[in-house]
């Protein structure tokens, strides 16, 4: 697939994730096959005020690429300007529409999904960021703020008429937030509904949980989020139920220990011991899941006060805890 002149190889791709999605676990998820990698969204606001913390985010490797940045705000010439500064200074091969993110502190601001009750100026944001760069834009959305106001098809059309070129869809509400099932049929009726690509995005927990998804649905590609922490494998293991290939690697926790050791290694190139034992402990619970002992390797973890010692359990586990089974049907 293509998102404007960009070739897509694998059409899997990572989903931007606050508190996640920064560089060193875009690195790993690269490295594991994802097609295309999106950083943590980013404020319009932050980058007009020269926010260091907003800079921060834009930061990426060329080994990254194909990459989007997700821009996010409710002012439609802010966005312009911020999207014309990302594409000057940062040269992303993407800009992504934020129109779904329904944390608090964004929505009252009137931004993220806050949009999907005010389609008009969602399409005025989308013209005006369009308009203001060369590079391609592509959006994100979910089904609409409650299940009172369920505006995907049409905001899809309509941002598909300001020139987006592709679209990903989260079928949940904001109201939802994480709860309840995406509702994949939604996915179904705007991939007939487009003439662009659209992206699916909910509920991959597994690699035979994406090949669902594009059955079901017909989308060009899929989008995965809490499905690849701890599990940056599952974008090969997609890739490898694509090629028709009915069988994938299934990492042990040795490997999973390995990765998690590797993570913590790309950390350390950006930030400070206490900062990363801080940072990974989020990571800890996912690297282990689905293995017997998990809890009692995930506590050890969490309660770790020093990096020094993280490493340590990491390896003692790995010493002593390699032939630990791994239990699908509890992941």
């Amino acid at each position: 697939m293509k998102i404007g002149d960009i070739q897509i190889s694998t059409p899997v791709f990572l989903a931007p994730m606050a508190g996640y999605a920064d560089s060193p676990f875009r690195q790993l998820c690269k490295e594991k096959g994802a097609g295309v990698v999106y950083t943590e969204f980013v404020s319009s606001e932050g980058i007009i005020r020269g926010s260091e913390k907003s800079f921060d985010y834009l930061q990426f490797l060329s080994s990254e690429r194909p990459v989007g940045i997700q821009l996010f705000g409710h002012n439609p010439d802010s966005m312009a300007e911020a999207a014309r500064y990302i594409e000057e200074h940062f040269k992303p091969d993407i800009i992504d529409l934020n129109f779904g993110c329904s944390v608090r502190k964004v929505v009252k601001k009137n931004a993220g999904a806050a949009l999907l009750k005010d389609l008009d100026l969602l399409a005025e944001i989308a013209r005006k960021v369009v308009k203001a760069v060369k590079t391609p834009v592509t959006a994100k959305i979910r089904s609409g703020w409650n299940h009172q106001s369920i505006v995907a098809l049409k905001a899809a059309d309509i941002l598909e008429s300001a020139g987006i070129q592709a679209l990903t869809i989260h079928p949940r509400t904001a109201s939802d937030g994480y709860k309840n099932h995406a509702d994949w049929q939604i996915i179904k009726e705007i991939k007939q509904a487009l003439k662009i690509p659209v992206i699916g995005n909910g509920d991959i927990k597994i690699a035979e949980d994406a090949i669902r998804m594009f059955d079901f649905t017909g989308c060009d590609a899929v989008m995965i989020g809490r499905g690849s922490f701890g599990n940056p494998w599952i974008f090969r293991q997609t890739s490898t139920l694509l090629s028709g290939n009915t069988s994938y690697y299934i990492p042990d926790l040795s490997d999973r220990l390995n990765m998690l050791l590797r993570h913590i290694e790309l950390e350390s190139k950006y930030y400070d011991d206490s900062h990363i034992n801080r940072i990974m402990k989020k990571f800890y619970r996912w690297y282990v899941r689905g293995f017997s002992n998990a809890a009692n390797i995930r506590n050890q973890l969490i309660h770790s006060k020093s990096l020094i010692d993280t490493i340590s359990i990491i390896e003692s586990v790995k010493q002593n805890g390699t032939n630990f089974k791994y239990q699908i049907a509890n992941f």
